[in-house]
């Protein structure tokens, strides 16, 4: 069940590697029958007791406690031509451990780009540098216990997946834990039922009593995997873990350094929290297994899964088509968890919920109060005051409002998004006034997730501000609700940084004056287009037209210390709107685009390096107005690199990274490195064609551009700016064409 997915400012990783070669029965899933280099529970290992200390340290693991073997280098990226540019997720081994009043696990994970791929500076820099990329954990659990045995395959009671992860099971089991490769964010504890995952998690960061800790260096004395680089070119296809025939080497013996290139994560679990004692896990055993993540889905597993692999070689094409499609697709994991204490597997999973036996009496008959010919919505929220519109009929818009006053600066904020999707049709993302600092994943999903963090440069909301906006369509009749959940909000008091809210929880905090509101507002019949430009580095825009308007265009300018390597990006647009006309990057060679319905995909890569010393347009977008009302055109930039040459050799760093803007001066060579960003809409203020600045393109415009050209008048900055109609850098004959082009639409 492979389809498109995804989340969140949020993701997960987890790497492997190969103790011994020990001959074991291999793992097996649908699409084949793994090599004996992957094993489960080899000579029948379930861990042992022993007490763990969570310090970071690895003398407390032996190769006794090894319960799941990995391989190295079966990153799905490693299957594409050239995608090697981002730190690999490669789980390589998992070890489990017991004591009185906890389950322990440990895993490996490894990065041989030293050997495999050691031209790709930034894969190489450092294995440490792995744990500053955000992204979820799931570990799952099975105890065996019946009664609260999560069915439906894993997916929410609610529908959909855990975080938009995609992953769903082909066995029961009873509790996902997720953390992100920090280990900062979380844990977060799920449990739920027979009809699926409860979307709110049973314990958070403050009640839970799970505690992990990453340090540097692995336990395995020995590092496996195909030695063949990475990309097509390679000979790498898709199910080459399954044949003893591939390509297997021992990495250590070809150089790879474990002690600076690979790392592990250890965790303790209370009982308690799995509801399970000691003898459960003795007499019955637990089940076990680590997910780690990058973009928008699993990418490896411990048990492995070929779920993780099965479209490695395709295109992503729901982010860039240099990417894997297993950054986007959606995972259903077979395999057998590994076991910890005691042998055996989880049952098969139900499938679907059972239904409901019919109740002795008849229920309580509820009076209809909904209207039957027109919907009403209601804006809900933990922090937020709740807000109503009635009377919203079938294809009219709504949009609805959660506006924030705060008397001191906020920090950070974390939130999600839902909705009912049978009556309401995201439109576009949902937006914030909160900028570049602002993350939004699973953007047109529901539900949508959003985080903001600028600690340096705290958002200013004393004169109010959007935390959350988003535009609906209406699709039935009824009634709805559209609830915004604040999981965490954090300000400074004075140089003290507090939580109003915490795990979901509105506090009163000394000093803090929040006003919080609501508005759900009903689309309004207009002659004027309202067009946002939004990004996740990009400052945010806004510009109003009027019904004479006929073009628009969206400038996403950048200015970069550091000279620009390569970057991969997606505009999206809203195609009820906006018709495109052109993107370009002004500034680069031939890069790659690849156009679809309301979005463009972008990618270059120049090892000559692009200079954006000064600000310059990065990505130019210009568009034929075919609507009226609010149109978003936003840019989100999956992966820039910055990169200085020392001979040959490029030191890159990436300042954005799989979506995340990220803080490059820690790492060498990168310690004072600046930038800026700028977003501007007709030019900022300035209508491309409207040489007149009168606010109309006509006949005028075209006329006052022939006279400019035959030195019979001189024209402003602005003039100027709108004149280049062909975005060219230069004014001449051809603009006054693009001008009368435009006039004959």
């Amino acid at each position: 069940m492979k389809n498109t997915k995804k989340l969140v400012s949020v993701l997960l990783v987890a790497m492997l590697l190969i103790t011994t070669v020990v001959a074991s029965s291999a793992s097996a899933s649908a699409a084949g029958t793994l090599t004996s280099y992957y094993k489960t529970n080899p000579n029948n290992q379930v861990g042992t007791q022993k007490t763990i200390s969570i310090d970071g340290d690895l003398s407390d693991w032996n190769s006794s406690m090894l319960i799941a073997q990995g391989t190295a280098n079966d990153d799905p990226r490693v299957y594409r031509e050239n995608s090697m540019h981002e730190l690999p997720v490669d789980l390589y081994a998992l070890y489990g451990a017991y004591d009185d009043n906890n389950l322990y696990l440990m895993w490996e994970m490894t990065n041989v780009g030293d050997v495999v791929c050691p031209e790709q500076g930034y894969v190489t820099s450092q294995g440490i540098l792995w744990q500053t990329q955000e992204l979820p954990f799931f570990i799952v659990i099975d105890t065996g216990k019946t009664a609260d045995a999560i069915g439906n395959q894993g997916q929410l009671q609610t529908g959909g997946t855990l975080w938009a992860s995609g992953l769903t099971f082909g066995r029961s089991f009873n509790r996902i834990i997720s953390i992100n490769t920090k280990a900062q964010n979380g844990p977060f504890v799920y449990g739920g039922d027979s009809t699926g995952l409860n979307a709110v998690e049973i314990y958070d960061r403050t009640t839970s009593g799970i505690k992990m800790k990453y340090g540097l260096g692995i336990v395995s004395d020995k590092v496996y995997g195909i030695d063949k680089g990475y990309g097509s070119n390679n000979g790498r296809v898709v199910g080459d873990m399954c044949s003893d025939s591939s390509a297997w080497v021992e990495f250590n013996s070809k150089g790879h350094s474990s002690s600076t290139m690979d790392f592990f994560y250890e965790m303790s679990i209370p009982y308690s929290e799995l509801g399970i004692t000691k003898s459960d896990v003795t007499s019955n055993g637990v089940g076990a297994m680590v997910i780690s993540t990058f973009g928008l889905s699993g990418m490896d597993s411990l048990p492995y899964d070929l779920s993780m692999n099965d479209n490695a070689d395709q295109p992503d094409t729901q982010s860039q088509e240099i990417n894997t499609f297993e950054k986007s697709d959606e995972d259903h994991i077979t395999a057998a968890f590994a076991r910890i204490g005691a042998q055996g597997d989880s049952p098969i999973i139900v499938t679907n919920p059972t239904t409901p036996t019919t109740p002795t009496t008849a229920p309580t008959t509820v009076p209809v109060s909904e209207p039957t010919n027109s919907l009403t919505v209601n804006g809900k929220s933990n922090l937020f005051s709740s807000s109503t519109q009635t009377d919203l009929n079938v294809g009219d818009t709504v949009t609805v409002n959660y506006n924030l006053t705060a008397n001191k600066q906020v920090a950070s904020a974390q939130w999600s998004l839902a909705y009912d999707s049978s009556k309401l049709r995201l439109k576009s993302s949902a937006t914030s006034d909160f900028g570049a600092a602002c993350t939004v994943v699973n953007a047109t999903g529901n539900p949508v997730y959003g985080n903001f963090t600028d600690a340096e440069s705290p958002l200013d909301l004393t004169s109010g501000g959007t935390f959350v906006s988003a535009e609906f369509e209406v699709l039935a009749n009824g009634s709805t609700d559209v609830t915004l959940t604040v999981d965490e909000l954090n300000v400074f008091n004075g140089s003290n940084l507090v939580s109003p809210v915490e795990n979901g929880v509105v506090k009163t905090v000394s000093g803090v004056t929040l006003t919080p509101t609501s508005e759900v507002v009903p689309g309004v019949v207009t002659q004027n287009l309202t067009v946002k430009g939004t990004s996740n580095l990009f400052k945010a825009a806004t510009a109003t037209f009027d019904a004479e308007t006929n073009k628009v265009t969206v400038t996403y300018q950048l200015k970069s210390s550091v000279k620009v390597i390569d970057s991969e990006w997606k505009l999206t647009y809203d195609s009820s709107k906006l018709t495109l006309d052109s993107v370009v990057m002004p500034k680069v060679n031939a890069p790659a685009l690849s156009y679809g319905t309301g979005y463009v995909n972008g990618n270059f890569t120049d090892s000559d390096l692009v200079d954006f010393t000064s600000m310059s347009d990065f990505v130019v977008a210009t568009f034929d107005v075919k609507g009226t009302g609010t149109a978003t055109v936003n840019l989100n930039v999956v992966n820039l690199g910055v990169a200085k040459y020392s001979g040959s050799t490029a030191n890159v760093a990436y300042l954005v990274s799989n979506g995340a803007v990220k803080d490059i001066t820690s790492q060498s060579g990168f310690s004072g490195y600046t930038y800026d960003t700028n977003t501007l809409i007709n030019e900022g203020g300035v209508l491309v064609g409207d040489v007149d600045l009168n606010g109309v393109v006509n006949i005028n415009d075209a006329t006052l551009l022939q006279r400019y050209l035959a030195e019979f008048t001189t024209l402003s900055t602005n003039q100027l700016r709108a004149a280049d109609v062909n975005k060219d850098g230069k004014i001449n004959v051809k603009d006054v064409t693009a001008i009368r082009r435009m006039l004959l639409n």
